[in-house]
């Protein structure tokens, strides 16, 4: 199946534009959100594990790994993949000068395994038409043709 994208006008950065000249990017919609029972329910047809304990499994690997990135600590899980906590800071000279305030909000960073490192090599892109909405009326959208 093919990632399906669409053409969005923005700003043009590049050193040299001209100042409010813009270009065309592809920008990548989600098809459709994949829930969690549903991910348990299609999980538990490979296993003789229930959809039920196919998501206490998931439940517990969450809460312990959300305690294992609290303290700082790298997980890896095999060919699937590992995660890790990122976080930057604001700059000082002087070392009296910093403060943990001073540092941005955490990420989690998730590098893909062996088992999905292939997966974007796979993609292919599909163009859609998204229709522009015109204005709401009385709880209505109109769109432009």
């Amino acid at each position: 199946m093919a990632l399906k994208y669409h053409l969005v006008r923005r700003l043009d950065m590049r050193k040299d534009a001209v100042e409010g000249s813009t270009l065309l990017y592809g920008q990548v919609r989600a098809n459709e959100r994949v829930k969690l029972r549903s991910l348990c329910e299609l999980l538990s047809g490979y296993t003789s594990a229930t959809a039920g304990d196919v998501l206490c499994v998931i439940k517990g690997l969450i809460f312990h790994m959300k305690q294992h990135l609290a303290n700082g600590n790298t997980i890896h899980l095999g060919e699937f993949g590992s995660f890790r906590v990122s976080v930057g800071s604001s700059g000082v000279e002087d070392p009296k000068d910093f403060h943990p305030s001073m540092f941005r909000k955490p990420r989690i960073i998730f590098t893909p395994g062996t088992m999905l490192q292939d997966t974007p090599e796979q993609l292919s892109f599909k163009k859609i038409e998204v229709k522009k909405c015109l204005k709401i009326v009385t709880g209505r959208i109109r769109f432009k043709d």
